[in-house]
This record gives C-alpha cells, structure tokens and sequence, in this order.
C-alpha cells in the first residue's frame, strides 16, 4: 500500500541531489522515484501522464495532522482490509488525469 500527497511542480521546492528509478506505469507512461542518495528513502516521485505534478510519500510529512486523502487508486489491487475515509473518489486503476 502506498500513500502519497499530489502536489503541483510550481507548489514544491526540490532541492539537494536525488538518485532515480524510472519504470514503466501501467498506463505504458514512464514514472520516476527519486531516492535519498545517502539513505534510500523515497523523497518524491513524477510522472510523465502528469508532468505538472509531483508525488511525496505522506510518510515524509512529520505533521499528525496532515490532510485525509481525496481518492483512492488501483482499488482492484487493494487489500481488503484497508479502510479508508468516506466521501472520496475511488477508481480502480488509476486517477483520471482530469479529475484533479
């Protein structure tokens, strides 16, 4: 399971050295996770489906109080034993470009 805060590029500063790992999405579009070169974490990652945004792992955000999800993806791959807010959007690969 993965939980990750969308962010628009023109909203984050990135700064600092990053290592990558490109792969193929299932919709065929490449996706890049840049990792700590010093520890491995995962800091952000980008897509090129949506080359305005940007991706950061809630786990980086040290913050209890930050914000619920607005939607849930890839449901069709979810454990069943997840739970997750009531009143988002659910698809069951990925989120539709447009509905940001």
């Amino acid at each position: 399971m993965h939980s990750g805060a969308i962010f628009l590029k023109s909203q984050v500063r990135i700064e600092g050295a990053s290592k990558v790992y490109a792969r193929d999405a299932d919709s065929g579009n490449e996706v890049r996770f840049h990792f700590c070169p010093n520890c491995g974490s995962n800091i952000y990652y980008e897509f090129d489906r949506s080359p305005d945004e940007c991706g950061i792992p809630v786990g980086n955000f040290a913050d209890p109080d930050f914000v619920s999800p607005t939607y849930s993806a890839y449901e069709e791959s979810m454990h069943h034993w997840v739970r997750l807010p009531s009143g988002i959007d659910h698809f069951p690969k990925a989120r539709p470009v447009t509905s940001r």
